[in-house]
């Protein structure tokens, strides 16, 4: 069906069109229609925009605006949201079997208005939850089951199993929860959670909900985190209770973190960020080490308003060869506005090797001593790919490298 001359309705179709005044000329001004559409009990209905162009700017819509919104069996009213500018809507589902849609425009500017089409489609979910034992989600002609944290989807895809609670994390951001969350977490659960990141970046942990059983040594459900790959690692916390902890910053790129709980009490659990964080400490073995400019290396360009320093120590006293294998940075005559600086200690107060931008890698780079510190700091405009770096420690004499330091000393 088409209401092209009409100006709203109430609409009990199972498909059809909906356009504004005049469509597609020119919407008429002072203009206010409301749809209805009705579908069957346990039935959803879908509006897909295929053309909008109405005044405003997509944010305030003070002026002409299309107002989406669903109501429920109980006469509650769910708000999709109001749209206005250029750009098409979302794919918006209803949360019942009803949905309004409201149109209007004031007195002055007028724009060809909007197309859209809907259909109705049977939410499987209305009766008994789908069959699922514990999230039913409506699709397009179907259904899907899923299930809280902490469990995994059976294969009879409509149950629910406990799953494994030991996690392998590499992504750089990420969220992660305890079991259940934000239910209560079950008893006599353990967790395990390893994070790896890039090599030259740390890893970071931002809590933003923390409820745990209390205990003035945590002895019975806690939080437990480690700065390495394992609980043989230095202990970097051990956290309960429902004071949410500091942040935790690991000094390299692995951290290890375990959360076990009793017997006895439960509670609601945390909710945590996990981020990473460039620079730190590093140190050069006889095997080469890498080192890269941001944790996405090689799958996008490092971000505005970078300020890295990462101090590379030679193990046992060795000193430090450094070789840059790549290397993108925004240039500039000066590198004022993007760079990579080198020194022969481990602050900027040691000898500088030079400041580095462009696409020309730099040159090889041997410590003096024991330590060499290198720099990356970006502004707030150009990005490009970034850099990676191999390093190395070697006990060669230090008058072998004189003419080799004098060479690249800046």
């Amino acid at each position: 069906m088409s209401l092209a001359d009409a100006c709203g309705g109430v609409i009990e179709e199972t498909n059809g069109t909906i356009i504004s005044p005049s469509f597609p000329d020119l919407y008429p001004p002072n203009k206010f229609c409301i749809w209805e559409i009705i579908a069957p009990p346990q039935y959803r209905i879908t509006l897909n925009f295929t053309h909008f162009d109405l005044e405003g700017n997509n944010q305030d819509c003070e002026y002409d605006s299309v107002d989406i919104r669903s109501k429920m069996a109980d006469d509650e009213v769910r708000k999709h949201g109001v749209f206005c500018g250029s750009r098409l809507p979302p794919l918006i589902t209803s949360e019942g079997n009803s949905l309004r849609i409201e149109f209007s425009s004031d007195n002055s500017v007028q724009k060809s208005g909007f197309g859209a089409l809907f259909f109705t489609d049977k939410d499987e979910c209305a009766t008994n939850n789908g069959g699922c034992q514990h999230i039913c989600k409506n699709t397009i002609g179907s259904y899907a089951c899923s299930c809280h944290n902490g469990f995994v989807l059976h294969e009879n895809n409509h149950d629910c199993k406990e799953g494994s609670c030991s996690h392998q994390i590499t992504t750089p951001h990420g969220e992660i929860t305890s079991p259940n969350f934000p239910d209560y977490y079950p008893s006599r659960k353990d967790c395990a959670w390893l994070f790896t990141t890039t090599p030259g970046h740390r890893i970071k942990l931002l809590f933003h909900e923390f409820e745990l059983e209390p205990h003035q040594e945590c002895a019975y459900d806690r939080i437990s985190a480690y700065d390495g790959q394992d609980e043989d690692s230095p202990t970097l916390g051990k956290f309960c209770g429902s004071k949410v902890p500091h942040p935790i910053l690991a000094s390299g790129n692995r951290m290890y973190m375990l959360f076990k709980s009793d017997a006895s009490v439960q509670r609601k659990g945390f909710k945590a960020l996990h981020t990473t964080v460039c620079g730190g400490r590093l140190l050069a073995l006889r095997e080469m080490e890498h080192l890269y400019s941001h944790a996405k290396y090689g799958d996008q360009n490092y971000d505005n308003k970078e300020d890295c320093d990462w101090i590379i120590q030679g193990l046992n006293d060795h000193r430090v060869r450094l070789r840059f294998l790549t290397f993108e940075v925004e240039h500039e005559q000066d590198c004022g506005y993007d760079y990579v600086e080198v020194f022969d200690g481990e602050d900027d107060s040691a000898k500088n090797f030079g400041k580095f931008c462009g696409n020309k890698v730099p040159p090889e780079f041997y410590s003096s001593g024991d330590t060499l510190m290198v720099r990356f700091r970006s502004d707030d405009t150009i990005n490009t790919k970034g850099f990676s770096a191999a390093y190395t420690a070697f006990d060669a004499p230090l008058d072998e490298n004189d003419d080799i330091m004098e060479r690249y000393h800046l």
